[in-house]
């Protein structure tokens, strides 16, 4: 493991950036081809799909710690476990889950629902081994390949939902053209050798203790994935059918002001855990203080700019998504909170520290859920939910860091 140089550090930025701006991009088009209400459901399914892909991020930070470490050395003796079998017994099970909780309720349901489900299920089991191989490749220090799985799959996704609202197909069709992104990976695999030699990475312990690990990174990750990615289902949950249909400004607030914030955090994640990792003992924390730092700067130039541009800016999306700046700017703030949270769980999740990782990630979700129960307007409700939740994360996690030990991945 040699680390990452300044060019292919400046292409994951690039690609990185890029995946963002399609992300603006897909709700962009949203939102000027779909009513407001279809809209609002458009953005509830993005967050639900979105929580396969942040739950599966277990998949890559483990492949990323396990495949990192057995390139380090030493590993466990005997037969060490296939990183790609992993993930996609990770995504089975994936699967089976979704289809557990969703199937039965969607007995006599519309044909939307159904169309749902079948696209959730189908992503898991691809998103899994996209993760296993991105997360490899960031072990394998092969970050052109790894920018190359980034490109294809941000531009695939929104290459076809553009051509899906050319062609008039509607909120079915913008929520089906979502699967272009799955061909990410079997794209790549066939023309890259890295990609490849990615797929075939194997882990530093046997089969049996990397699925328990990847079952707790994935725990820990679906933790997260409530407040960062499904937290427009929380809002629905919470929220009664007519004030939900009048949500759609204040869903796309949240997701706007997260993207120039989160995407690039989560697409150099994979780096946060090899520094951490190559880190001296107790030293670990000290290789995220930079990140930290930029973070923060983001969060407050971002709330500034928020405030002054944000409300005129919403207006593009159409006269229907008047939103006041303050929201805008606490909602960046709020975004600021959740990267530090992420981040400092990104250290225990590298020294092995799993069960802080989860506590931390729990508390914030459970106590920003219970906000969102609380008798205010949506924008109020989750403006409060988003700022104190993660505040209480960050807490647990400090808490646990100040300890400078690693742990066994418990």
């Amino acid at each position: 493991m040699q680390g990452i140089d300044s060019r292919q550090a400046a292409s994951v930025a690039t690609v990185s950036l890029f995946a963002a701006l399609s992300g603006f991009l897909i709700l962009i088009v949203a939102a000027r081809t779909l009513s407001a209400p279809d809209n609002a459901d458009f953005l509830a399914f993005w967050g639900a799909l979105f929580a396969v892909y942040g739950v599966l991020n277990g998949v890559a930070a483990e492949s990323t710690r396990a495949v990192g470490q057995r390139l380090m050395g030493p590993v466990e003796t005997g037969s060490s476990g296939s990183t790609a079998a992993n993930a996609l017994v990770a995504g089975a099970v994936m699967a089976c889950l979704i289809a557990g909780v969703s199937v039965p309720f969607s007995i006599g349901g519309s044909a939307q629902q159904w169309l749902i489900i079948i696209i959730l299920l189908v992503a898991s089991l691809f998103v899994a081994v996209h993760a296993g191989l991105s997360g490899a490749l960031q072990a394998m220090d092969q970050w052109h390949a790894y920018s190359k799985l980034l490109l294809l799959e941000s531009g695939l996704r929104l290459a076809a939902v553009a051509a899906a609202a050319v062609l008039g197909l509607g909120l079915a069709g913008l929520e089906t053209a979502c699967l272009a992104a799955l061909l990410a990976w079997p794209v790549l695999v066939l023309f890259s050798p890295a990609a490849r030699a990615g797929l075939g990475a194997r882990a530093d312990v046997r089969p049996g203790a990397l699925l328990k690990r990847t079952g707790q990174a994935c725990a820990s990750a679906a933790a997260s994935a409530a407040l960062v990615v499904s937290y427009p289902l929380l809002v629905k949950i919470t929220t009664s059918a007519e004030e939900f249909s009048t949500a759609a400004p204040v869903l796309l607030a949240i997701s706007l002001t997260r993207a120039p914030i989160m995407l690039p955090l989560v697409a150099f994640q994979g780096l946060a855990i090899t520094a951490v990792m190559r880190a001296e003992e107790g030293r670990g924390f000290r290789a995220l203080r930079r990140p930290l730092l930029a973070v923060l700067l983001m969060g407050s130039a971002g709330a500034v700019l928020a405030w002054w541009i944000g409300p005129r800016l919403m207006l593009f999306f159409g006269s229907d998504y008047r939103i006041e700046g303050w929201v805008l700017a606490a909602l960046t703030v709020a975004t600021a909170g959740v990267a530090v949270l992420t981040l400092t769980g990104t250290a225990l999740l590298a020294t092995g520290r799993h069960r802080a990782y989860t506590a931390g990630w729990v508390t914030a979700s459970v106590l920003a859920f219970l906000i969102l129960l609380l008798p205010y307007s949506t924008e109020v409700r989750c403006v409060m939910s988003l700022l104190t939740g993660p505040m209480a994360g960050i807490a647990i996690h400090f808490r646990a860091l100040k300890s400078g030990r690693r742990g066994a991945a418990s």
